[in-house]
Order: structure tokens, then C-alpha cells, then sequence
């Protein structure tokens, strides 16, 4: 009985044995995976060529490294090995177990000095301290770091002990000092070199690279960190490939002006979601009915923005017939050549994309098949009236036919995402390849979003799913829910069909929990989702992505998960909502611009829309950095650095600096070309334009740097040099081709000689200065060579010269046509933004356009300060003007808004809401002091209260309101709010935004208190009782042949009149309709916004042609087509309606006078 009473306790001792063996390990693996654990060996050259009163300085660096390296509960051992001719084993990894014990050797170690032979002692580190019996844990997987510092050239051989070094895994920082090989380093050293191959000038710089040593080797022991030829930051997004794309566009007369201009609009829907440049996408567009007009060819339009204001002019071609048959075989021979800019020698993918409405009267099948002989991917795209039958044999296959209820808004709309995923992505080959690509969801389940937000997770869900073109062979798409932990809903392969994915996604429930293991279930998913097993393709290399939502803040470790997931080229998405922590998201984010910030839930149904062009076109990037912004325009630019005394012993800290500006730039032959000299006495051409073109070579020149040294500092000699030698064609400066010329200038003490002529020849140059002012340089003195003082940025001391790296980069990058960017001076500057209902569907056009006039800004706590509140009807400030103390702040801040929501725009109490609530010291305002108050005020309706009453306070009260109206707005009420009436501006839509934006930046930079103090408010007098200036014009005019010879006066005639009239949205519209036979629109009532550009399009004008006269016909189709709302006429408001008819003869029909309607004067 005695021994089955012991048995249990036996079996329990055992079992906690196990336990504890088994926590430790799990801890020290654990501990591995965070980066917390190494065995880190420190190899010194302490031989002659250091020096006994220097080894000072090495004793006190490895303290500071070591101190800094064991904090918290990270677990690593250390060893240190002094090389002198003899190895000298200071202490192993296992002669310590705490970091004190460790440091307090360090403290007291002495110095032998000998010769050098680091190639001796890599060896022996290989042979003696590698090893189990020495305390290494490699067999445990614990990283093994080296951290060799040298000071003199080896005298043996480095490469076998290099070789055996990263064959085994090792990963070595090199450290030179002063006369160390810089070959030898790179030699020893594991990749990426930049981070882990440090050369000093001398030993006095040792303690400025402690902090960045440390930051390395922790970067460095993450799963996968030591020896990677790439960090995982590097990895950046690059989107699908070259293709020229025809639309070719049903323009016939049955098909009438609402549905073309539906189409118009698609199209335009559709231009904007592609990469249209000479080197990405190329565009043509033609109309057909009974014959073919090109609109224009691939080689007409470079842009985006000239290719949509082309298609945004097209009118209805109005044949009577509909060819589709022969327009094929038109666009194949006519448009798809490379005299109309096809790129047939490049091999370029040709795609043509059919829009029509109805039945061809001719055949279409030969033309067809030769379209797709030809290799001509054919898209279809029908309304009700179209033949389906006929569709399916014009399209390369019948994947690619799209077919909605009616040429309307939104039938088109919801077929956008099916049309552009193949229109992005398929090639040119015989096999229709459908954009293949596997998406898993990973949604937040936890309380964080709860059972009262799921429906708004679960919807936005669906709505993306749905635009998505799914199916085992195209898209697949899985899900996975956590909190604690993470829970399959289904996989990849578990549906093969887009209408079973949906019925499971519409019953989805909350998971719920409490916990938010983020890190746990990114390595989930990679584990059991993005795999064979899991239905993933990525073996066949389909696309892998994984798009995260999440709202809340992880609670464990998530870092070496998503690098994980990047390194395995994952493209990870991530959309926070509620407590969701942006800089975490930021990290798990394959790239930081694919993170998406939702201030509440109800944002979420917005989101697909942002999302689905991004999740069906973008691919992981390999070796290849391809931005996602767009690239930096050209530019040369000059790095002119104090080499003299004055850098003694600091030059590194310089150095380092300019190399990791130059990392920031697109450097390139192309892009932006580098020149990097010195000066002291004279000066010392490190680098011209002409050489280093590319990124590596000039980063590795700048890293081999040494310092130029000389006691004087002649810095107006090294300005008089630099015009003359470096800026110049023959140093390859493109100055004659016009492109961008920068001088960054190191100044760190007053000159020797005078800089008065070289300054004044450098600001009659097209160079534009920036200085970086350092240790003892004379401030006047340098602002003789700038524009303005605020070209001079100030370095507190030469170690922190880095904290200026960010604003000398934006400085360099967002200088444009050749001159600085304004100086804003002090000022506040406060946006007023409608964020009603009928601003939702522009409202991120509009958050875009404020981004960029901040962009423009000068942002500082004593130069501009930001506001922006937003309202409706009522009001909402969403930051005050103390609440951001730099740009970046302010442009996250924007970046985060979402539409306020509410009904009509109060804005006159929005007005007087700012005055008393943003306009005070309290706000951060400094309007006591004098500063100018700048409102920026943007509206897109009539405001539902009086605005002259609050505007009339706010000018009398110190304020400078500028009004921006858009669309519904009321241009009136815009004059009447803004500071004097120029100050207002009128545009028709939230694009037209873009093109109003450089007005208004420079308008804001140009309003300082100098400027203000030459101007006056103007207060607009209250309109007066039944002084309505709104009038709807329509010109109905004779295009016949008979007119022909004198179609030139009337449309001077037109010119004169419109001279006289108040042309605007919200007062006099204009319309211009040609008739013959039938009629042809030229413009409608709402296409042209202003005088400028109803005047342009009468110039445009030439006449129809036809032989008949039908006046009566004409009459009538104007009097049912174009005196009606939709087409922009005001007749329901009671706004006076004026017909005025150009006629060159007698009617060949009969004129029935009813044809008018009796509100429209003729």
C-alpha cells in the first residue's frame, strides 16, 4: 500500500520537473522571438595602433553599449575578448550571470597593447567562446552576435573566419576607427552593411553611435533579422504592369444626352483608378454611331489629369445608325498602331473596351474574331436595349461582359470594382487570367468593438467581398476572427462561389472575449491560413493579403509576426477603429499608407470604396523600391559641408546625417542627382553630378567619407566655386534643361573672407540656398545668401544635426518650379469645413485639398498655427489652434476626419461659432498680438441661415475669411463672407478642388500682416427686394450648310452677349444647342460654371453641317430636353427661362409656337 501511496507523489515531482524545465525553455524561446535574447561577444583591438591614453574611451563605449543593452527583463550573456598580439579572454558567456557583474569587469579592465590581428581573433572566437562549454546557447536557437571594434589594418587574413562566421549564422557589426580598412570591415560584417558597419573618424565619436549600435543589434535579433539582405521597412508596394486601353463609346442619337453623360461619368470613374502616364497606362477614347470620331490617341494625353478633361468635354456624336461592327474593325486598324501612340515594339497588353446600348445594324462577328486574332482583350459593356448574345461575341470572353439595368449612376457605379480588377490585370495572351489573389479578413472580435458595432464590421465586410471578382480560380477569400484567440471562420478554399461566401458572411456573429492577442493571431493566420493546407496558392506566387481590423491596442508581442508575415511577401492591410493604436498599426502594416483610421464605426460603409482598387491591384515588392507616392520630380543638389577645423571630431555625426537625407531620396540618373563637396581653405569635390548617379554609390561615397580638414573657412570662395564648377552642364548639373537646383550649405563658423559678391551672384542664379547653421556661423552673415531667414535652419549642436533630417528632406522634396516655397510668416490659420450629408460622397477630395494647403504651411507654435472645425447643423471642432505644434501632426489629424452628417449647412452660425470659440487666446489663437486670423471657409450648399450678419462681425472683429463654394453652394453668399469680394471662389465640383489649391496656398502665404494692413473689408449691401440676378440662357442655333459662311458671327454674336451677362452656377446659366436636320448639344445648362469657360466653348463651335432647316423640330426637342432639372435648368425654382434662336433662313418644317414652353421668353 506504501508504494502506491508514493506513487503519485513521485509521478507529481517528476511532472513539475518537466513543468519548470519546459517553462524555462518556452521562456528563453519566448524571450528569442521578442528580440530579448543574444549572446553577445565584444572583440577589441587594444594594440598599439589604439593607444594607452585612448583606451579610455573604449572601456567607457562598451559600458554604455552593455549598460544600454541589458535593461529590463531582456536575457543576454556577454563575453569580451581583447585582441593584442596574444588573445586575451576578458570573461566568457557563462563567467556572469548578472549585467553588474559584467560592467563592473568592464570598468576595471586595463589595456596590454600589441599588434593587430582581427583575422586571428575571429578564429579563435569561432574555436573558444561559439561553444556550449564557453556558454553559447546557439543550439538553443539564441542568436549569436559579434561586436568587433577596430582601429588599425589587420595583419592576417579575414576571409575564412568571415566565411565560417555567417555560414554558422553569426551576425557581426564591424566597428573602425580612424586608419581601419574599410574593405576589411564589409569583409566581417553581416548584411545589410548599413546597419551593421560603422566607421568612425576617431575615437572620440565613439559615444555618438552607442545609441544607434544598440537600436541595430536589437533590430538585428528579430526571427529572420542577421544576415538579411533587406529590412523588412524596405519592402514597399508596387502596382500592376503597362497596358494601352481603348474606350470606344456608343455616341448615337438613340442613346440620348442623360445616358451618355452616365457613361461619361463611368469612365471618368474609371480613369481615376488608374496609373495613367506615358510609362504606366495609356489611354485613347472614340465615339461611334454610324461612323467613328476619335475623341483623341494614346500619344495625345501624357496625364491623367489632361487624359479626364478630355473625356469630361466629350460630347454626344448623334449619328442615327449604330455600327458597332465597323467601329471594331476601326478602332483595330486606326487606334491600335503606333502612329497613334500604341506601344506595339514594347509588347504592351492592348485592351478595348465597348460601351453601348443597343443592337448593331451591322454584323459584328468577322470583326470580332479579329479582334481577338489580334490578341485584343475586349470588354462589354451593355444596358437593357444592348443584345446580350452580341455582347458575349464582341468580348474576349464572357467573364469580361458587364451588363447593367440602365445607363444610370448608380447601375454603373456598382459594377465599377468587376470592370476595373480584369482591366488592371489581364495580359494579352489567348488564356483570360483572371486577377488571382488570396484575401483572409482577420476581424477584431473582442468587447473593444462589441455586439452594437459587429453589424457595421460584418456589413463592411460583405460590401468589399462583393467587389470582388470571386471564385476558386480568381479571387479566394478566408476569414478569422480573435480576441484571446483566434478562431477559423472559414478558409480560403473553403467556398467556391461569391453567393455561398456572402450567405456565410451575412450570418456572422461577434466572437466576443475581453483579451486582443494581435500578435498571436497574425501568426495564426500565417501559419494555418497563407499555406497549402489552408488553400492558399502562394506557391503558384498568386498574390497573398491579409487586411486587419482591429480596435483596439495589442496585448502581446506583434512585432515579429508581421514582420514575419512581410518577409513571406504578405501584403498586409490594416483598418483601425475606435482604441486601435495608429504607430502599432503603422508597424504591422506592410507599408505604412495601407493603414486606414476610422474615428467610429459608422465610418466603416465609406471604407470599400478607398480599399478595392488598393486590394485588387497592389503586389508585395521584392528587391525593387517602387514608392507608392508619387516620384519626386527632378533635381540636382549640391551638399556643400564645413570641412574645416570647426568639425573636428564631430565630421561623423555630419556624415551620418547626410547620408540618411540622401537615403530619403529618389536618386537616380533621371530622378534626382547628387553632388557632395567640402571646404575649408579651398574646396574638395567629393562627388559631381556625373558621377554616383545611383543610390548605393552615393551612400557608399558619403559612408568612406573623411574629413577635408584646414584652418581658415572661405566660404565665400567655396559659393563662387560652386556656380562655376559644380552647377554647370560639364559637372552634369541639368541647370540648362531647367531642372531644380539646390545648395545645402554646412556653415559651423564665421567666414574668412567675404560672401557679400558670391551671395548676391547666388540669388541672381537659379540655385536655391538652404543653410544648416551650426556651432559659431554668424547669423547675419548667412542670411546674405538666402532668400529669407526662414531658409536658415539651425542645429542646436553638431551631435543633433539629425534632429533637422526631416525638415531639410521636406524642404528638399516639396520646393517646386524652381523657386522655395513661400514663407508663411506668423499667422493662424483656421479651416471651416460643411461636413453635411451632402458632402459625403466628396468628402475625402475635400479633406485632400486641406492636407495640401497645410502641406504648404509653415506649422510651428511661433509661425502658423492650424484649426479646422467642422459643421453642419451644428458644429464640431475637431482641433483647436493650440492643439498641433508641427505639420505632420496637423496632417494626421486631418487625415482621420469623417463627414459630420446633419442636413443643410447652418454657416452663419458656424461663422459666429468660430469667433467666439476658436478665435480666442483661450483656443490658442493670437489674434491679441496682432497675428493675422485667416478663415478658410468651404461650403457645397446655400446655408440654411443669414451669413452676412456673422460675416460682417467676424471682419469688423480682426478675422480674414476666404470662401470657397462648391457645387450647390451660392457664390453670393461666398463674397459676402470673404474678406473682399476676389477673395471668393466658385467651383462646380469637389474635383475641380485640385485645380483651386495653389490659388489659395499662395493666397494664405501672401496674407501677412503687411499685406493686411494695405487692406480693407468690403461689406456687401443686403440684395435688394425682388433683384434676382438668375436666368437660365439656352442659344438654339442654325449649324446648317446655309449658315455656314457666316457661323462665324454668330458665334462672335454669342461671345458679345454672354460679355454682358452674370455667368455663374447660382446666377445666370448658359447652354448652347446647333440644329439642321436634327439638333446636336454643345453644352448643357450645368457644364460651364463661369464666363471664362462658356466663352471658351463658344470659340470651340463649328457648325453641324446638313442641308434641312427643321426649326420646329428643334424647338420642340429644347423644349422637352433641355428646359428640364436634370439637365441643369432651374424652371421649378421659378428662375426666369430665356431661349434665343439663331436662325440663317426659312424653317423646312412646320413651327408649332406651343414647342416653347410658356415659362421660357424667346
Amino acid at each position: 500500500m506504501r508504494k502506491h501511496r508514493h506513487l503519485p507523489f513521485v509521478a507529481l515531482c517528476v511532472f513539475l520537473s518537466g513543468f519548470l524545465a519546459t517553462h524555462g525553455q518556452q521562456q528563453q524561446q519566448a524571450d528569442v522571438k521578442n528580440g530579448a535574447a543574444a549572446d553577445i561577444i565584444f572583440l577589441v583591438d587594444s594594440s598599439w595602433s589604439l593607444g594607452k591614453e585612448r583606451f579610455p574611451l573604449v572601456r567607457q563605449f562598451l559600458y554604455d553599449v552593455i549598460e544600454s543593452l541589458a535593461v529590463g527583463d531582456s536575457d543576454f550573456h556577454f563575453a569580451l575578448v581583447q585582441l593584442n598580439g596574444s588573445i586575451h579572454t576578458e570573461f566568457l558567456l557563462n563567467t556572469y550571470r548578472t549585467s553588474q557583474e559584467v560592467l563592473s569587469h568592464v570598468s576595471n579592465m586595463s589595456y596590454p597593447g600589441v599588434s593587430n590581428e582581427t583575422g586571428q581573433g575571429l578564429a579563435y572566437l569561432i574555436q573558444e567562446h561559439l561553444t556550449t562549454a564557453a556558454g553559447s546557447r546557439a543550439a538553443a536557437g539564441v542568436p549569436q552576435v559579434i561586436v568587433v571594434l577596430t582601429a588599425g589594418r589587420s595583419e592576417d587574413s579575414l576571409a575564412l573566419p568571415s566565411a565560417e562566421l555567417k555560414s554558422a549564422d553569426v551576425n557581426v557589426f564591424a566597428i573602425g576607427v580612424e586608419d581601419a580598412d574599410e574593405g576589411a570591415l564589409r569583409e566581417m560584417a553581416s548584411e545589410p552593411l548599413s546597419t551593421h558597419v560603422f566607421n568612425l573618424e576617431n575615437l572620440t565619436s565613439l559615444p555618438d553611435i552607442v545609441g544607434r549600435l544598440v537600436s541595430c543589434v536589437h533590430s538585428s535579433l528579430s526571427p529572420g533579422g542577421a544576415g538579411d539582405t533587406e529590412t523588412v521597412k524596405d519592402i514597399t508596394v508596387i502596382e500592376v504592369n503597362k497596358r494601352d486601353i481603348v474606350f470606344l463609346v456608343d455616341g448615337s442619337s438613340k442613346l440620348g444626352p442623360a445616358n451618355f453623360n452616365a457613361i461619361r461619368d463611368f469612365i471618368i470613374k474609371v480613369l481615376q483608378r488608374l496609373e495613367i502616364g506615358q510609362d504606366l497606362i495609356q489611354v485613347a477614347v472614340a465615339q461611334y454611331a454610324d461612323t467613328v470620331r476619335p475623341e483623341f490617341y494614346f500619344n495625345t494625353y501624357p496625364t491623367k489629369r489632361e487624359v479626364i478633361t478630355a473625356v469630361r468635354r466629350m460630347k454626344p456624336l448623334d449619328g442615327a445608325a449604330l455600327n458597332t461592327g465597323s467601329a471594331l474593325d476601326f478602332v483595330r486598324n486606326n487606334l491600335f498602331t503606333s502612329s497613334a501612340g500604341y506601344r506595339a515594339a514594347e509588347g504592351v497588353p492592348r485592351l478595348l473596351v465597348l460601351v453601348t446600348g443597343g443592337k448593331s445594324m451591322d454584323d459584328v462577328s468577322q470583326p470580332a474574331q479579329e479582334l481577338k486574332r489580334s490578341s485584343i482583350l475586349a470588354f462589354a459593356i451593355g444596358n437593357n436595349v444592348a443584345d446580350q448574345a452580341e455582347l458575349e461575341e464582341i468580348a474576349f470572353d464572357p467573364t469580361l461582359v458587364f451588363t447593367a439595368a440602365e445607363f444610370r449612376a448608380a447601375p454603373l457605379q456598382a459594377m465599377l470594382g468587376s470592370v476595373l480588377a480584369p482591366l488592371r490585370t489581364l495580359s494579352g495572351t489567348t488564356e483570360v487570367h483572371a486577377n488571382k489573389r488570396d484575401i483572409m479578413f482577420l476581424l477584431d472580435g473582442s468587447v473593444n468593438v462589441g455586439q452594437t458595432n459587429f453589424p457595421y464590421v460584418r456589413d463592411f465586410v460583405v460590401s468589399l467581398v462583393n467587389s470582388l471578382d470571386v471564385g476558386s480560380d480568381n479571387i479566394r477569400v478566408g476569414l478569422v476572427q480573435f480576441s484571446d484567440s483566434p478562431v477559423t471562420e472559414f478558409s480560403l478554399d473553403t467556398y467556391q462561389t461569391k453567393p455561398e461566401l456572402l450567405a456565410h458572411l451575412r450570418q456572422l456573429q461577434l466572437q466576443g472575449g475581453s483579451g486582443l492577442n494581435t500578435g498571436s493571431a497574425l501568426s495564426y493566420v500565417h501559419a494555418n491560413h497563407f499555406s497549402e493546407a489552408g488553400g492558399s496558392r502562394i506557391r503558384e506566387h498568386v498574390p497573398q493579403l491579409l487586411l486587419l481590423l482591429t480596435a483596439g491596442p495589442a496585448q502581446d508581442s506583434y512585432l515579429p509576426a508581421a514582420n514575419a508575415l512581410a518577409r513571406a511577401g504578405i501584403l498586409t492591410f490594416c483598418v483601425g477603429a475606435n482604441r486601435a493604436n495608429k504607430a502599432e498599426l503603422e508597424q504591422i502594416a506592410f507599408n505604412p499608407s495601407l493603414v486606414y483610421l476610422m474615428d467610429d464605426f459608422s465610418s466603416l460603409p465609406a471604407l470599400p470604396q478607398q480599399l478595392i482598387q488598393p486590394l485588387t491591384t497592389y503586389v508585395s515588392g521584392g528587391v525593387q523600391e517602387v514608392p507608392l507616392a508619387q516620384p519626386e520630380s527632378k533635381r540636382d543638389i549640391l551638399f556643400l559641408l564645413d570641412g574645416s577645423a570647426n568639425l573636428v571630431g564631430q565630421f561623423p555625426a555630419v556624415r551620418d546625417f547626410l547620408y540618411r537625407i540622401i537615403e530619403e531620396l529618389d536618386v537616380q540618373p533621371e530622378g534626382t542627382r547628387v553632388a557632395v563637396a567640402q571646404y575649408s581653405d579651398d574646396v574638395r569635390v567629393e562627388s559631381r553630378f556625373d558621377e554616383h548617379q545611383n543610390k548605393p554609390d552615393i551612400l557608399s561615397l558619403v559612408k568612406r567619407m573623411k574629413i577635408k580638414t584646414g584652418k581658415a573657412l572661405n566660404l565665400g570662395y567655396a559659393l563662387d566655386y560652386a556656380q562655376r564648377y559644380v552647377f554647370v552642364k560639364s559637372a552634369g548639373s541639368r541647370v540648362e534643361d531647367g531642372v531644380l537646383q539646390f545648395l545645402v550649405l554646412l556653415v559651423a563658423g564665421r567666414s574668412s573672407d567675404r560672401v557679400d559678391g558670391p551671395a548676391d551672384n547666388l540669388k541672381r542664379s537659379s540655385v536655391v540656398p538652404f543653410i544648416l547653421q551650426a556651432k559659431n556661423a554668424d547669423p547675419s552673415e548667412l542670411e546674405k545668401i538666402v532668400p529669407s531667414p526662414a531658409f536658415i535652419l539651425v542645429a542646436e549642436s553638431l551631435p543633433k544635426i539629425g534632429d533637422l533630417q526631416p525638415q531639410i528632406v521636406n524642404l528638399l522634396k516639396s520646393v517646386q518650379n524652381g523657386a522655395p516655397a513661400p514663407v508663411s510668416g506668423e499667422k493662424d490659420v483656421v479651416f471651416l469645413i460643411d461636413g453635411s450629408e451632402g458632402v459625403r460622397s466628396g468628402f475625402p477630395l475635400l479633406k485632400e485639398f486641406v492636407q495640401r494647403v497645410v502641406e504648404s504651411l509653415d506649422v510651428g507654435p511661433d509661425r502658423v498655427r492650424v484649426a479646422l472645425v467642422q459643421y453642419s447643423d451644428r458644429t464640431r471642432p475637431e482641433f483647436y489652434l493650440n492643439s498641433y505644434m508641427d505639420r505632420q501632426g496637423v496632417l494626421g489629424a486631418i487625415g482621420r476626419l469623417a463627414p459630420l452628417g446633419g442636413p443643410t449647412p447652418n454657416t452663419g452660425a458656424a461663422l459666429d461659432f468660430v469667433l467666439r470659440n476658436i478665435l480666442v487666446s483661450s483656443a490658442g489663437s493670437r489674434m491679441a498680438e496682432g497675428v493675422p486670423q485667416l478663415l478658410i471657409v468651404l461650403t457645397a450648399d446655400r446655408s440654411g441661415d443669414d451669413v452676412r450678419g456673422p460675416s460682417v462681425v467676424l471682419k469688423r472683429g480682426g478675422a480674414v475669411p476666404i470662401g470657397i463654394g462648391i457645387g450647390n453652394a451660392d457664390i453670393s453668399e461666398m463674397q459676402t463672407i470673404s474678406f473682399i469680394p476676389d477673395f471668393a471662389v466658385a467651383i462646380p465640383t469637389f474635383r475641380e478642388l485640385g485645380t483651386v489649391q495653389q490659388v489659395i496656398s499662395e493666397r494664405v502665404t501672401q496674407l501677412n500682416r503687411e499685406e493686411l494692413s494695405r487692406l480693407q473689408p468690403i461689406f456687401l449691401p443686403p440684395p435688394s427686394p425682388g433683384a434676382g440676378s438668375k436666368r437660365d440662357v439656352v442659344f438654339l442655333i442654325d449649324g446648317s450648310q446655309n449658315a455656314g459662311p457666316e457661323f462665324q458671327y454668330i458665334r462672335t454674336l454669342i461671345e458679345r452677349l454672354v460679355e454682358y451677362l452674370d455667368v455663374g452656377f447660382d446666377t445666370t446659366r448658359v447652354a448652347v444647342i446647333q440644329f439642321s436636320e436634327d439638333p446636336k448639344v454643345e453644352f448643357l445648362l450645368n457644364a460651364h460654371s463661369s464666363k471664362d469657360e462658356v466663352q471658351s466653348a463658344v470659340r470651340r463651335l463649328r457648325p453641324k453641317g446638313g442641308r434641312q432647316l427643321n426649326v420646329g423640330g428643334a424647338l420642340e426637342y429644347v423644349s422637352r430636353n433641355i428646359f428640364k432639372r436634370p439637365l441643369g435648368s432651374r424652371i421649378e425654382e421659378g428662375v426666369p427661362q430665356f431661349l434665343v434662336l439663331v436662325s440663317s433662313g426659312k424653317p423646312d418644317d412646320e413651327v408649332d409656337r406651343r414647342a416653347v414652353p410658356s415659362e421660357a421668353s424667346s
